[in-house]
């Protein structure tokens, strides 16, 4: 009894060493840098943030990674799931402390004050309240707590998955504040962060609450496992992009590397590279042990785990002081204006700005495709080639609109912004809808039988809500304009060309309202509401006639907006060349036109030629599904 309550300590002052340790060492000759500038903080500030910081991601991890894991890989009335909330709830708690010791260390930090020194405590509130960093700050302490209370207090499925949604929400504030928020003088890379950070909980926390649950799983081990490994194996890919991206612009040149920064994000890196060998032993080896010989494989995956974990924690370790170096980009004087030419068509495909996002969305729709044709094919199914040549057009655009030139002059002309959203809203949903992904996904994704939630549950889930709202075409059409009506007359509009949320949140409305759009055509065709072709064709002009006010209304004025919103296009985010502004006439509401013209003219060409058949895929699809059912009975 006394060794079983040994190992278990001893496993964890270990783990607990190894993040201190790499903190330490990471941050010492930063910290004392720091000290001989803001000596009136005292140590307890310069050392006391930086580990406050690394319980705050330790405890985001126990947090998100136990509610990610309960929704994905545990029964939901079995012993484990309920464990499993435990953990989250426990970690929130401490999440909840660690997020009030940032808040207070990094007031003392930025204003430069010792530990309760007079009369900090009034400036303290006034940070809170009135600052932005502190109202951030003030927010990650509410919403840990909400989610506290939540993971006591939650046991149905779809409770666990909006508090995993906060859980993860509680990350973003931090993100803000960090140097990734970016400035006048480097780029924004929060989403890129905000993803890191995210797909890191998932890995370690699910890791550790597997370990934790090992013995109450029993049975159930090898099937948690496996699905954690699908898990493990999504988030090294996510941390691998994302921190690839958010590094480049923190250190901006190759001597960058050489600087405290770069060199901490070198260790993180070769941390990461350990921890794909510990994946990839968990996939080849521990899985197959945990099938033949599951009581001796107990043993060897918590050892392997526990290794993995201790590299997990140096590497957050490694994190928290990486968040209180500042990187060379920072340091650095701002780049000189230069003078840019108008682009032309050879610019929008030399042009390159990498987004995490999306090449990680991207590069997951084509692999997460592959591996459903080959699923349905290998269960004696047929999948028509041209849809899938379809599908990898669409992603081929949609990386191209989301990472090529378009990215980067979509923030100084409004033109290449009317462009970027157009693509996103006509031209690559009917590339993508074409490819039918989601019967796809229905007879290649084998549903499970446990009540966890897979691929094919989690699709039915998100999705069906949506396509019951939009099942006519003219309801997709109504929200299609009530899109448009956002992306042009709200704030969004200026915050969509100069920030990193402000973009994606342009981009995945744009693609989800086109998406919907085309999906209820192709519905309607195969009969529905709205399935009249007469129906159809009304649907299509009153969609032309909305593109043709929008494009009016771009197309009025030699700027191409009102006054009041071309103002703030200038002054806010500016152009990067020497011509008058009467001079550049930014064809937006043409653009807008054509197109249009062009989308909802091969749209309706489409539509009258068709005729009421059943898809290729529903011929072959009784006996697919029929071919399909040993699949489905086994785990994905």
């Amino acid at each position: 009894m006394k060794n079983f309550r040994t190992k278990p300590v001893a496993a964890a002052a270990m783990i607990l060493g190894c993040g201190l340790l790499a903190l330490f060492v990471a941050y010492s000759t930063e910290a004392g840098q720091e000290a001989a500038l803001l000596d009136r903080t005292g140590a307890a500030v310069i050392w006391g943030l930086p580990v406050a910081k690394l319980a705050f991601n330790v405890a985001a991890a126990g947090t998100v990674g136990p509610l990610v894991l309960a929704l994905f890989a545990l029964p939901p009335k079995g012993k484990a799931f309920s464990k499993a909330l435990v953990l989250a709830g426990i970690s929130a708690v401490l999440w909840t402390a660690a997020s009030a010791a940032v808040s207070v260390l990094t007031f003392h930090s930025l204003a430069n004050l010792p530990l309760f020194s007079e009369g900090s405590g009034a400036i303290l509130v006034s940070f809170l309240t009135d600052v932005d960093a502190g109202r951030r700050n003030a927010l990650t302490v509410v919403i840990t707590a909400a989610v506290a209370l939540l993971c006591f207090g939650v046991q149905s499925q779809r409770a666990v998955a909006v508090t995993a949604v906060l859980a993860s929400a509680g990350l973003i504030p931090l993100a803000l504040n960090s140097h990734a928020a970016g400035g006048a003088s480097h780029a924004d890379s929060t989403v890129s962060v905000v993803m890191h950070m995210v797909a890191a909980a998932i890995w370690i926390g699910g890791l550790a609450a597997l370990v934790l649950l090992r013995r109450t799983l029993e049975t159930e081990l090898l099937a948690a496992v496996r699905r954690y490994s699908t898990l493990a194996l999504l988030s090294f890919l996510a941390l691998a992009v994302s921190g690839v991206a958010a590094g480049v612009t923190g250190i901006g040149t190759l001597e960058g590397l050489a600087t405290p920064y770069g060199l901490i994000l070198l260790a993180k890196t070769a941390a990461l590279g350990v921890l794909g060998l510990f994946g990839s032993l968990h996939r080849k080896w521990i899985l197959a042990k945990l099938a033949w010989v599951p009581g001796r494989a107990r043993t060897t995956f918590a050892v392997l785990a526990v290794a993995e974990l201790a590299v997990m924690a140096a590497a957050s370790g490694l994190a928290a002081a990486l968040a209180r170096t500042p990187p060379p980009t920072v340091s650095q004087a701002a780049p000189a204006p230069v003078s840019l030419r108008l682009p032309g068509f050879v610019d929008l495909l030399s042009s390159w700005k990498p987004d995490a996002l999306w090449i990680f969305l991207c590069a997951g729709a084509l692999f997460l495709y592959a591996a459903g044709v080959r699923r349905v094919r290998n269960g004696g199914g047929h999948w028509p080639g041209y849809r899938a040549g379809l599908w990898v057009a669409g992603v081929a655009l949609l990386f191209l609109v989301t990472n090529g030139g378009l990215r980067v002059y979509q923030e100084y002309l409004i033109s290449a912004h009317v462009t970027t959203q157009m693509l996103l809203v006509a031209v690559v949903p009917l590339l993508l809808v074409p490819g039918a992904p989601l019967t796809l996904a229905r007879l290649g994704a084998a549903p499970r039988q446990d009540g966890t939630i897979g691929g094919a549950e989690a699709l039915l889930l998100i999705l069906r809500p949506v396509m019951s709202a939009s099942s006519a075409p003219y309801m997709a059409a109504a929200g299609l304009a009530a899109v448009l009506a956002a992306l042009y007359y709200t704030p969004l509009l200026e915050y969509s060309s100069r920030t990193q949320f402000g973009y994606q949140a342009m981009a995945m409305l744009a693609l989800l309202s086109g998406c919907l759009f085309t999906a209820s055509l192709a519905r309607a065709t195969h009969g529905g509401p709205g399935s009249s072709l007469p129906s159809r064709l009304a649907t299509l002009g009153a969609v032309a006639a909305l593109y043709a006010a929008h494009g009016w209304a771009l197309a009025q004025q030699a700027d191409q907006l009102p006054d009041s919103r071309r103002q703030e296009w200038l002054i806010t985010v500016g152009q990067p060349w020497d011509q008058p502004v009467l001079a550049v006439v930014e064809p937006a509401g043409m653009a807008m036109w054509i197109i249009a013209a062009g989308t909802l003219g091969a749209a309706a060409a489409v539509l009258s030629t068709s005729r009421q058949r059943r898809d290729p895929v529903a011929r072959h699809r009784s006996g697919t599904e029929r071919d399909h059912n040993l699949v489905m009975s086994s785990e994905p």
